[in-house]
């Protein structure tokens, strides 16, 4: 375990041993519990992710990796089959560990690879890396062009996996179809990003994904969706971004963190490069972070959930500076509080001024208090993606909260 997922535990026992402790009855305290439960599995829990990758060769398997992390890390092969055995590997390194990635044989090869392999076909390898670690999810690679062309026999064998991991680990992988290369559909000479705003364009990358989508269901192949891509970028001798045509990668990468399991979302959207990506997941921490903390406003236990409170929203600003990559503990958490102008024994105050103002209608009082408590950690978390994430400065995330604060209740919040 990390560090920071050592820091991240250390919170978590407080606020529960601080929850245990309430004079609360058992059926409220184990609901607080379930919730907490939920949000030690995506956090504390936190593990890499497993992504299987299957296609056939050329389809953009090594080109989708480099697009979805920004940086040159696989080799790509123009001509030949370029990966061999089918192997599980960390990404961006071994020594940089935060993705697990089965990169395999291209289906359908007809001559070796360039790298060394073990096994005789692409499949054996797949079935043996599958049952030594279970993925967490399938893309299906498919070359725009392709679409059209025989492809049971490759959904035949991504069957085969699944049933495989099914009956080795029990579980029903997701599978998401990916049909790259879309640039090359007609009119050929329509090349940049968005693709779908060329009609003739859009109505071929349409017509690819119907395909694909009636190719899965004739395969009885449970499928979460299909997305069209360009994963295309070009790198200097310094590994820095020549030339980016990539389109829909941020769509993908969103798709790809819901496929997961809850203890493989926070390590995927830190490990992606996309600000959108890290945005909108930090957006559902920060929207089950605050239905956490309205629960347990709601309790008419005066000042004894205050220590609660106040560590959840700490523990909520470290998770984000963790998917911002950024070093944030709970000293900076706290201090990150106090720049943002808010008065905690202030705070603590008005909310414990509203319970009194309607302890005569307690179940009005119990539902203001705790959209109170909702509200400031709405505001913080907000506060903290815009000044994290967004990288905007202490005055705009002084107005993030403010206005998050003022609109909490209008909100569409994710969680």
């Amino acid at each position: 375990m990390t560090e920071k997922h050592d820091e991240m535990g250390s919170i978590f026992s407080f606020i529960k041993g601080q929850v245990d402790k309430l004079p609360i009855s058992n059926s409220k305290k184990n609901k607080m519990l379930d919730q907490l439960l939920k949000l030690k599995t995506m956090t504390v829990d936190a593990r890499e992710p497993r992504i299987a990758l299957v296609g056939r060769r050329g389809s953009g398997k090594s080109s989708l990796i480099n697009a979805m992390f920004g940086q040159e890390k696989q080799y790509v092969s123009s001509v030949k089959s370029g990966t061999g055995k089918g192997k599980w590997l960390w990404y961006p390194s071994d020594d940089n560990p935060k993705i697990r990635l089965l990169d395999s044989r291209g289906l359908g090869e007809s001559e070796a690879p360039t790298e060394d392999f073990e096994e005789e076909t692409p499949m054996e390898e797949l079935v043996k890396a599958v049952t030594e670690e279970q993925p967490d999810v399938f893309l299906f690679l498919i070359k725009a062009k392709e679409a059209d062309s025989r492809v049971e026999e490759d959904l035949q064998e991504l069957n085969n996996l699944r049933m495989i991991v099914k009956e080795k680990h029990h579980y029903d992988v997701p599978v998401i179809c990916v049909v790259t290369q879309v640039d090359e559909l007609d009119p050929p000479h329509y090349k940049q990003a968005p693709f779908d705003a060329n009609p003739k364009k859009k109505q071929n990358i349409e017509e690819a994904m119907a395909l694909m989508s009636k190719r899965f269901n004739e395969s009885d192949i449970p499928l979460l969706t299909v997305i069209p891509i360009c994963s295309y970028i070009d790198f200097d001798d310094n590994g820095n971004i020549e030339y980016d045509m990539r389109w829909n990668i941020d769509l993908l990468s969103d798709y790809l963190i819901e496929a997961l399991p809850s203890e493989a979302k926070l390590k995927t959207a830190k490990a992606m490069q996309s600000q959108y990506v890290k945005k909108k997941f930090a957006r559902t921490i920060v929207g089950t972070f605050t239905a956490i903390a309205g629960i347990i406003g709601a309790e008419p236990i005066p000042f004894a959930d205050f220590p609660i409170l106040t560590g959840i929203q700490g523990l909520m600003i470290v998770v984000i500076g963790f998917i911002a990559d950024k070093d944030i503990n709970t000293k900076s958490a706290s201090e990150f509080i106090a720049a943002l102008g808010i008065n905690v024994g202030i705070g603590l105050l008005v909310r414990e001024g509203v319970r009194a103002a309607v302890r005569f209608v307690p179940v009005a009082g119990l539902a203001v208090s705790g959209a109170v408590a909702g509200g400031v950690t709405y505001g913080i978390g907000q506060a903290a993606i815009a000044y994290l994430i967004e990288n905007k400065d202490i005055a705009e995330a002084k107005n993030a909260y403010k206005h998050a604060n003022k609109n909490y209740k209008n909100e569409d919040i994710e969680s």
